[in-house]
């Protein structure tokens, strides 16, 4: 039996596990988790999520853009320029949606000023349990 580690082992022992640099926890098909909420003027939806993310799609389905951002600027979320806009759908569209490939545990979308709106936000998860993600800090996070 072939042996390689410290302890000479057997290497059949050895068994890899979901994580945060696993690949294979991203090439799988994710665990869906879905949410739909109206948001008010100078409020904002945080979405916790059980498991870490593979990626996320936010979807407006009201009248009024949203801003989605991942780290938590309070109630406005204005105080700082780390958003992404999407707007509200246009003529003929039912929704207007982006896709987020991003490991997260948790994202935070606030109307964008224009008056409430509707979301609903779908992600795949990984079988990565959230204590694992490292604080989602930094330039272009929350500086």
């Amino acid at each position: 039996m072939a042996t390689g580690n410290v302890d000479n082992a057997p290497l059949t022992r050895l068994r890899a596990g979901a994580g945060l640099h696993a690949v294979g926890s991203y090439q799988v098909a994710g665990l869906p988790w879905l949410t739909a909420s109206f948001i008010s003027q100078d409020t904002t939806l945080t979405c916790s999520f059980p498991y870490v993310t593979k990626n996320i799609t936010v979807a407006v389905t009201g009248a009024a853009a949203v801003r989605v951002h991942f780290a938590d600027d309070g109630e406005s979320g204005n105080s700082s320029n780390h958003y992404l806009t999407i707007d509200a759908p246009v003529a003929g569209n039912s929704l207007s949606r982006f896709t987020f490939d991003a490991k997260c545990k948790k994202v935070f979308i606030t109307e964008a000023n224009s008056g409430p709106t509707g979301v609903e936000v779908y992600a795949a998860l990984t079988g990565i349990p959230t204590a694992s993600m490292f604080p989602l800090t930094g330039p272009g996070l929350d500086d």
